[in-house]
Formats: structure tokens, sequence, C-alpha cells
């Protein structure tokens, strides 16, 4: 039984055109045979139920009860009944109303001419055949042209019939608009009503009152069209009725609102999407929700109802409602979702780089430790080399090297811990540049440095971290390259009478341009350490207003400068 229902509605669905035209030959044998008689109300009936199989509002396949058989067999047999010219009239409007509604959702030329026919039909047998039936004077109508009406308007059915329209554009959703249906039925209805009303008036014949209307209210149209855009330098209707549309507030601009004002507040993605479709439940065709995401899962409202499903990326949204969505809303919460998802993979991907400058940071201040560490590593590599070289009884120029260098390396081991211990404190220490520059020369001078600086006054003080930083890193490097060239000359310099510079310098090989091009601005490879020095001691740099560059870079002259910015100096 289920499987005769299915095959029939399948049926029904695809040949929608033949059950259409069948559907008008049977309101058109009605017409020649006349609505008094019985044979007539039983055409009326068979007009009706091919009606019911091929109207867009409900599918074939929808299952119908009891009580609804019983409503549409009550409604049937009162229309068979009570059935009049006018009720013809009536029903004649409402059909042109449905079949002009979907005419424009057709894209086939071939299904849009075949529909376009339809309507033109049932505009002709309205306005020729039906409405001077109701005249007050029936010789308004000659006998002759209401039979030229009746026998040679189905000469459209054959065309209509041979028209080639594809099997898809017979198979398509159907969809009816609303205002468009409307319009064609008010036109209808204002075109019957002036037209009786003109020849009442004017005391004319019927068909001279018919096309003094039609121009009428063509022109009446076409003023309303120039006047919704004139485009003669002041705003039409358009402007106004889409600025009234604007204001309205509508529910889902009001949901829209929200969205975007927990988009703001919210920054955990799961409480996001709990909060914006809790608004979302409270719109007026909506029931519940319930939804799946990538971490999070949940509900709210009522789950009764109509289900509709959507989704957008990793999020899974069902709708209950308590009447199937239409088309239009169909396609305004697909939109909606569609927004909603997007909102939240941007919160998940906020989060996720969030988490990343999260370990950036551990890897940053990691990186600035090891450095710190290697080269505390480097200092009392010296002092244990320095100790193997003497005997049992430890020199003097020994123990001098150990007063200098010990407290040195006990500092810079406290300044670690300080970094690990508060990073956000780091380099916040100052230190006297004549204290910096002495260790800076004892701990490098044994290694064939040279140094030249200009007289430091006593007051000028340095970033402790920036400098010690800065200058560890720079000869370091340049010592490195002193393994491969031992003849490698290192120089030294720090100038404090203009902006503060300290400068690196080496006569050695320049280095590469593509390497160059990297320098400060990200890690680039190194085979001694990570390669983030210099990346680091740029950032730092940045922080207090200094610049670390490379001023020279060719062979036998490669220096490096870390230089104090003039807006910073002249501060």
């Amino acid at each position: 039984m289920n499987g005769g229902v299915s095959t029939f509605a399948h049926l029904t669905h695809h040949q929608r055109r033949w059950v259409l035209l069948g559907m008008l030959g049977l309101l058109h044998l009605l017409l020649l045979e006349g609505i008094a008689s019985g044979i007539g109300r039983t055409l009326l009936v068979g007009h009706i139920g091919l009606f019911i199989l091929w109207q867009p509002f409900v599918r074939a396949e929808h299952r119908l009860s009891l009580r609804q058989l019983a409503v549409i067999a009550g409604a049937v047999a009162a229309a068979a009944w009570w059935a009049s010219h006018w009720m013809l009239i009536l029903w004649v409007m409402v059909l042109a109303g449905i079949v002009g509604g979907k005419v424009f959702f057709f894209a086939g030329r071939m299904a849009k001419l075949f529909y376009l026919l339809v309507l033109a039909y049932l505009i002709s047998i309205l306005l020729i055949v039906l409405v001077p039936q109701v005249l007050p004077d029936p010789g308004a109508v000659t006998e002759e042209f209401r039979i030229l009406a009746k026998y040679m308007l189905p000469a459209l059915f054959a065309v209509m019939a041979l028209l080639p329209v594809r099997q898809e554009a017979e198979g398509e959703a159907e969809t009816v608009d609303f205002v468009y249906s409307t319009f064609i039925l008010l036109l209808l209805a204002v075109l019957v009503l002036g037209s009786v009303s003109a020849m009442l008036l004017l005391r004319r014949g019927y068909f001279e009152s018919l096309v003094f209307t039609i121009i009428a209210f063509s022109a009446i149209l076409l003023l309303m069209a120039w006047a919704w855009n004139p485009r003669l330098g002041f705003a039409g209707f358009g402007v106004f009725f889409s600025r009234y549309m604007l204001s309205l507030g509508l529910p889902f601009e009001r949901w829209l609102h929200e969205l975007a004002d927990n988009m703001q507040r919210e920054d955990r993605p799961e409480q996001f999407l709990a909060q914006s479709l809790e608004g979302m439940a409270r719109l007026p065709w909506v029931n519940g929700c319930e939804w799946r995401a990538a971490e999070v899962a949940g509900r709210t409202g009522l789950q009764e109802g109509q289900r509709n499903a959507f989704g957008h990326g990793s999020l899974t949204l069902a709708i209950y409602s308590q009447q199937p969505l239409s088309p239009a809303l169909n396609w305004h919460f697909n939109l909606l979702v569609q927004l909603l998802g997007e909102f939240y993979e941007a919160k998940l991907r906020a989060r996720e780089l969030q988490q990343l400058s999260y370990v950036k940071a551990i890897h940053q201040t990691g990186a600035r430790l090891t450095h710190d560490v290697k080269n505390l590593l480097q200092s009392l590599n010296a002092l244990c080399l320095a100790a193997a070289s003497e005997g049992e009884t430890p020199s003097v120029q020994y123990q001098a090297l150990l007063q200098r260098q010990l407290p040195v390396i006990a500092q810079r081991l406290q300044q670690t811990l300080d970094k690990l211990r508060r990073p956000e404190e780091e380099g916040a220490q100052f230190i006297s540049a004549t204290r910096w520059w002495t260790e800076l020369q004892a701990r490098y001078g044994q290694a064939g440095v040279s140094f030249s600086c200009e007289r430091i006054s006593a007051e000028l003080r340095l970033p402790a971290t920036l400098f010690i930083s800065a200058a560890e890193n720079l000869l370091e490097n340049a010592l490195a390259k002193k393994l491969d060239a031992p003849a490698l000359q290192i120089r030294v310099e720090f100038s404090a009478s203009g902006p503060l510079l300290l400068g690196v310098c080496d006569d050695g090989r320049a280095i590469p341009a593509e390497l160059a091009g990297s320098l400060f601005r990200a890690p680039v490879p190194s085979s001694t350490g990570l390669g983030i020095g210099l990346y680091q001691v740029a950032r730092h740099a940045e922080f207090y207003d200094y610049e670390l560059r490379l001023d020279s870079n060719e062979d036998g002259r490669v220096c490096f400068a870390l230089a104090q910015k003039p807006e910073a100096a002249a501060a």
C-alpha cells in the first residue's frame, strides 16, 4: 500500500504539467456546460481534485489525517453546493495569483513561457467569459464573441502541451511568492471591479470600459514606478520604504545585535555559542535549539515540533519550530547559522592564537635564559682552564681573576633567576656605564678583543640586561668566527658623546645576503645555538627605544651596532 502511494506521489510530482493541463481542461468544460447543471458541479469537483494534486503548498507524499480529509471533503461539498459565477470569478483570480507567484522562479525559458501561457489563459477566461456573465446588461457581449472565446481559447492547451519543457524543470522544488501572488490577485480584482464600475458610470460597453480601465491602471502603475525611483536629484518612495523596513527592528535584526554584543563581550567560544543560541531560541518561529560543535554540545528551549538541521564548519545545529519553515525562513536561518559558525570559528582561532602567544613567550624567555646560561658556562670554563694551568699555589694573577669574575658570575646567575621568577620585570634594572665597560673588558680582554671608548660620565647609567646581552651575543658570534680564522681581529667601540652607541666589528668575511636579510626580523639558522640571540636582542632593544643594526657588511669590515634612537636621545 505504501509503495503504491509513493509511486502515485512520484508520478504526480514529475508530471505536474499534465495535471495542470487536465485541471484547466475540466475548468473549460465547466464553463461550456455551465455551473448551474449537475454535470457542471461534477466537473467542478473533479477540477478541485486535480487542483489538490497540483497545488504547490503540500507535497503529494504528505499523509492526511481523518480530520484533515473530513475538512477537505466538507469544503469541496460546500463549493459544489453553493457554486456560482461570482465564486468562479474569485476562484480563477486565486488560481491566476498562484500561477503568477510561481512563474518568476523558473530558470528555464520554456518552463517560464508555459506558466505565462497558463496565466494568459486564466486572465482571458476571467475577463472574456466569466465577468460578462455577472454584468447587469447581459447583451453587453455578443454571443458570437462568447462562442469565439469558448472554442478558440482551448487552442492554448495544444501550444502548452507541445512546449518542450524539460523534465528537470518539472521536478523542481515548488515555491510560490506570496507577495507576487497577492499583487496579481489585487490587480485582477481592481481590473474586474474597475471595468464594471466604469461601465455603469460612463454608460459604455463592457469592452470599452475594460480598455479604459486597463489604460488608466497602466498609467497609474507607470506613475508609481517613476515615483519609486525618479532619478531627478531627489529620493523616491523606494528610499522611504527601505528606510522604514530597516527601522522596523525585526526579530532577525535584534538577534544579530545580540550576536554582535556576545562577540565583543564573551571570549570563551563555548559560552559565546551557548548565549547566542539562547537568543535564537527566543525568536518567534523557534521552539528550541540543539547544537554540537568541535568541543561542546548543548540544547536550549523545547525540543519539540519540526526539526530543521543546519550546519557550517564544525557547527551542527538543529532548530525546532512549531510549523515547517518556509523557503524564505529556511534561507534566512541557513544564513544566520553560517554567520554564527564563522564567529565561533573566529573565537576558536583567537583562543589558539592566545595559546600560541603563551608558547611564544615561553620560548623567547627560554631562549634568552639559554643564552645567559651559555655565556655563564663559557666564563666558568675559562676559570676552569685557568685553574688547570695553576700549580698547588695559586698565583696572584689567578686570585685577581677570581676576585673579578666570581662576583660577576654570581650577579649574572641572580639576574637569570630573577628573569625566570619575574619575566615581566626583565630588563628593568640599570647599571653604571663605567662598571659595565670595566666588567666587559675584564671578561673578554684575554680573548684577543680590542676595546676603544671615549670618556664615560660617572652619572651615565645603561639598561643592564640590554647592554650585557647585546655585547655578549655580538662578541660570542665574532669569537665563533675566530675559531675558523685565528687571525681575525675583533674591535669593540663605545660612544656616549651623542646618542649612545655600542659597536662590535671584525675583519672577517661578509655575512651572506640571504642571511643578512633575515637578521633581527626572525631567528636564523645557527650551528652553535638556537639562532635566536640577535632576534631577541633586537626585540629587547625596541623596548628601550634602541635599535640593533648591521652597519657594515663587506669582506674585511663586518660591523654591528646597538644605537639609541634619535628621538629617545633628545628626550
